[in-house]
């Protein structure tokens, strides 16, 4: 409830010198009662706080009368607005129509005016309703009300010397679109006006003078008793109640909501009571309408009281992203969904914000499950169920704001990303060529500060020509529209002319518009060079500088191409070079090889290209004007020029090489027919002996042929067993019996017959055959021993290839575990050929072979130079007098001074001597009576199979003469 004073003039608070109390239309200078009902009538209606008419006479504008006006703070130009326009004003952009955000900075939230006009068109003044709170709309119909409520104020002024009731229900009835009726004493209705009837639907004689409760439901007929039951024990003279919207009783029994509002007076006694019913019918549309769009508008919502915070209204959107229930957050109020921390500044936000308020950065709310998510908030203040109330709109920037710190994490990653790329990277502004970004390893490079370049062009760092060169290649890098790659660019530094590998390519914008350009560039200046350097070495020997093999034969063939002339190829092979390595070390083989380098150098032609192939393996390339007589004249000089000592470390050291030599085209016009017979030809000069040199000729190619077919046919005779051994006996010169058997290696060939191994081991040594093949006839061998009397042993003959690449320790243990001979019972038959190579190693396996058991024996002694060395070096079992010397004992003193010392020799060393190749009675009589312990010859017996040696095996026995 509230009380209105009336029938008064009030001057516009702080306006004195604009507003005054006029007199325009009360001549008399008299407060006018029927006016100020009118004005709190029309406060009543449009239920606002604030409602004024005022008059104007020239440059004064007088108060007529007001409701609420001293509870502002207006400016003149606030009230005028409807005397320049005879239409209804109203002041649209203080109209709140469900916008977030939005709104002013004025009290004013909403201003309507009606101009009060007479009868012959003159502008009197206005009637004005202004309102602290936005509203939806301001309707056709309300505008019409307000125009009607300001013409009745018109006819009041017109109809001044009618009575006062007589005057108001006139300008009442006339109008108003709202109902307005007057209930006398006796509660029966006196005046209705035709807005009555036609909300109600009753006629007017269905109205008058009836009780007002037939339009009224029971609930507001209580509210109209107590409200007069409380004027009646008063002793005021009026009395109002703010508008209530309730519910009437239309004539078809329909209920129509409505706003009800009254006033009640009494003077002198007598006793009378206002109603004004507005149908409200539209008005709940609209809230209808705002309610629905409240309710399904995605963005998350609440209305919450200004006063207790109290949530009033939740919408689903906010009920989802809250994950709360309808009714469990209309039990929340706006702090419970803020941290502990942030309520004290929420409060001082919400009851210091104006109308309208939004979030300058996101907030941290709490859902349901106690999950933090982050929300911008736009609010405004809005009436609502009659309360002070605040719309909040929160929207879910969680996403956004973790979307937000991961690029940021993201952009400090990239950054430390580009700062530790060992390269330099760099981006331009497509559009004019500026830098934009330089990391650390780019500031080395260019020796410049990324702050003194960024903003800078190419031209402003280098030279006219290089800056051009620049831009052109980042336009060709723009209009390709991807990645490119550019080799070896040079660029000038401080620190000198560097080269660059650079990738570029160019970053587009939103539109798909060049933006920038992303370059990264590798100084690949030293890369280059270790590049060039490794180019070099795998062209090169490291050891020597000469070209190496795969440089040789590049150039080799280049010759073939590129020159129709003649040249020679000479490939060399070093002698005793191992020698070398062994005796004196691997350095002293190294510094060899380096100065014999420079010799071969110093011996070739001006156009002659000399190359080491690989170990102590040359070859020259022999070009100009080449003859066979040149090529020999090259090959002598580089004889002459190795043969020559070479001072090692102190040391004077002696090798020699052997030369093979092919003439191209002769001898072929490819490099590797050339190099394969000159192959041939170095073997055949190997051959020949030490400081020689061969050509190639035609039939040493049918050799290599020959041999490459025997040594395919010999691989298969290992596979389909075509071998055979066979056993020649040894026997013992004093008792004549047999002690030991030689085993001999035959090869029956299916089409050839019987293949002697003179021809068939040199093949098998040289291709690597021969291990395989010595494997097998030791456990051949071992095994057929192994069915001889213990007194007999076995003799076995070693190739020295089987003592390099191949286990021969391991292989002689397998084959005397395979067949249980016992080790004392084999005896292993080595030539001096085993230590030309080698040698300490050699030893060392000989050694190994003894610590087993095995008896090891010297065969061919006496043919080598060196014989008597390896005596003092190895403790030999056995020595095998060669069968030259056998051959003609009886004949030659010297050969028999020959045998006679080689027998005296094995006594010396506690070795058996053993004779080879004893054919008739006087060798074998002579060998007897100088002491030789055993003999081996045709006198005896050939070889024969196992199966014969086993037969004559127990009844052998050689007559001895006596």
């Amino acid at each position: 409830m509230e009380n209105h004073r009336s029938n008064q003039w009030l001057p516009c608070p702080h306006e004195d010198d604009v507003f005054r109390k006029g007199t325009a239309y009360n001549l008399k200078g008299e407060p006018d009662p029927v006016i100020d009902q009118i004005v709190q009538l029309t406060s009543k209606i449009f239920d606002v706080p604030t409602s004024v008419i005022y008059f104007t006479a020239g440059a004064t504008t007088s108060i007529g009368a007001e409701v609420g006006w001293e509870a502002i703070e207006l400016p003149h130009a606030i009230i005028t607005g409807a005397t320049t326009s005879p239409n209804v004003f109203v002041d649209e952009t203080a109209i709140f129509a469900a916008a977030l955000p939005g709104g002013g900075g004025s009290k004013s939230r909403f201003h309507a005016e009606a101009p009060l006009i007479s009868e012959h068109g003159q502008t009197l003044g206005g009637l004005c309703i202004i309102d602290q709170a936005p509203r939806l709309a301001f309707s056709e119909r309300e505008r019409e009300t307000l125009a009607e409520l300001a013409r009745l104020v018109v006819r009041h002024l017109a109809l001044k010397q009618v009575s006062d009731s007589q005057r108001a229900a006139l300008c009442l009835n006339q109008a108003s679109q709202d109902a307005i009726i007057h209930i006398g004493v006796d509660g029966n209705v006196t005046f209705a006006n035709e807005a009555s009837m036609a909300i109600f639907g009753y006629a007017k004689d269905e109205i008058l003078n009836h009780p007002i409760e037939k339009l009224l439901t029971p609930k507001l007929q209580k509210k109209m008793a107590a409200v007069i039951r409380k004027f009646r024990a008063s002793r005021i003279d009026f009395l109002s109640f703010k508008p209530i919207e309730a519910v009437g009783l239309h004539k078809s029994g329909v209920e129509i909501p409505i706003e009800f509002s009254a006033g009640i007076w009494s003077n002198g006694g007598s006793f009378g009571m206002g109603v004004i019913i507005r149908d409200i019918t539209e008005r709940r549309l609209r809230e209808a309408s705002f309610q629905m769009l409240f309710e399904r508008n995605p963005i998350p919502m609440w209305i919450f009281d200004a006063e207790s915070l109290d949530f009033l209204a939740v919408n689903d959107a906010a009920c989802r992203l809250y994950q709360y229930a309808k009714d469990e957050a209309l039990e929340k109020n706006a702090l419970d969904i803020r941290l502990d921390e942030e309520r004290n500044e929420v409060r001082k936000t919400i009851k210091n914000f104006g109308e309208i308020y939004q979030s300058e950065h996101p907030g941290t709310h709490i859902t349901a499950t106690g999950a933090t998510i982050k929300v911008l908030t736009y609010a405004r203040r809005i009436r609502y169920n009659s309360r002070d109330c605040i719309l909040a709109a929160n929207l879910d920037v969680t996403e956004r704001e973790r979307a937000a710190s991961e690029l940021a994490s993201t952009r400090i990653f990239l950054d430390a990303v580009v700062e530790s790329i060992p390269s330099m990277v760099f981006v331009k502004d497509a559009s004019d060529g500026r830098f934009v970004l330089l990391n650390k390893a780019g500031e080395s490079l260019l020796g410049i500060s990324r702050d003194d370049l960024i903003g800078k062009s190419d031209f402003d760092l280098f030279d006219q020509a290089e800056a051009e060169r620049f831009r052109l290649a980042d336009r060709e890098v723009v209009a390709a529209g991807e990645l490119v790659t550019i080799e070896n660019e040079p660029l000038s530094t401080p620190g000198g002319l560097r080269s660059l590998r650079t990738q570029k390519v160019g970053v587009p914008d939103v539109d798909g518009k060049p933006r920038y350009l992303l370059g990264i560039s590798e100084d690949v200046t030293e890369k280059l060079k270790v590049e060039e350097r490794n180019r070099h070495l795998s062209l090169h020997d490291i050891l020597t500088d000469l070209p190496n093999r795969l440089s040789f034969q590049g150039l080799l063939g280049e010759q073939l191409i590129g020159s129709p002339s003649r040249f020679a190829l000479l490939l060399i092979d070093l002698d005793r070079f191992k020698a070398v390595n062994d005796s004196l070390g691997h350095h002293a083989g190294d510094e060899l090889l380096r100065q014999l380098s420079k010799r071969m150098l110093f011996a070739k032609g001006d156009e002659d290209i000399v190359a080491r192939l690989g170990g102590d393996e040359f070859g020259v390339i022999h070009q100009g004007k080449v003859t066979k007589r040149s090529a020999s004249r090259l090959a002598r000089r580089l004889i002459s020029a190795i043969k020559q000592p070479f001072n090692i470390y102190g040391h004077s050291v002696s090798v020699g090489c052997s030369i093979g030599i092919v003439l191209s085209p002769t001898d072929g016009v490819t490099s590797d027919a050339l190099i394969k017979r000159g192959d041939l030809a170095l073997y055949a000069a190997k051959a020949a002996g030490t400081g020689t040199f061969v050509y190639f000729q035609p039939k040493m190619e049918e050799k290599a042929d020959r041999d490459w077919i025997l040594r395919e046919e010999l691989r298969y005779a290992l596979d389909k067993s075509q071998l055979e051994i066979d056993y020649q006996p040894i026997i013992d010169s004093r008792s004549g019996r047999i002690v030991c058997c030689e085993a001999l290696l035959r090869w029956r060939h299916p089409d050839r017959g019987l293949i002697s191994p003179a021809e068939f081991i040199p093949v098998a040594e040289a291709s690597g055959l021969i291990q395989g093949i010595g494997q097998w006839v030791l456990e051949q061998a071992c095994h057929e021993a192994a069915r001889w009397p213990d007194s007999v042993r076995v003799a076995v003959n070693l190739s020295p290839r089987q003592f390099t690449g191949f286990s021969l320790v391991a292989g002689v243990t397998r084959a005397l575990e395979r067949s249980n001979l016992a080790p004392d019972r084999l005896e292993l038959e080595i030539t001096e050929s085993v230590f030309l190579t080698d040698n300490d190693e050699n030893i060392r396996l000989l050694n190994q072979l003894k610590t087993l058991g095995v008896r090891i024996a010297l065969d061919d002694f006496g043919t080598g130079y060196s014989s008597l060395a390896y005596l003092r070096r190895f403790s030999f079992d056995k020595l095998k007098i060669d069968q030259s010397f056998v051959a003609e004992l009886t004949s030659s003193k010297e050969n028999l001074a020959i045998v006679r010392a080689i027998i005296g020799l094995g006594k010396s060393f506690s070795a058996i001597v053993t004779a080879e190749g004893v054919e008739q009675d006087d060798q074998f009589t002579c060998l007897t009576a100088e002491g030789c312990d055993q003999c081996q010859g045709y006198l005896f017996s050939r070889p024969i199979s196992a199966i014969t040696l086993r037969r004559m095996m127990g009844s052998f026995q050689h007559r001895i003469a006596s």
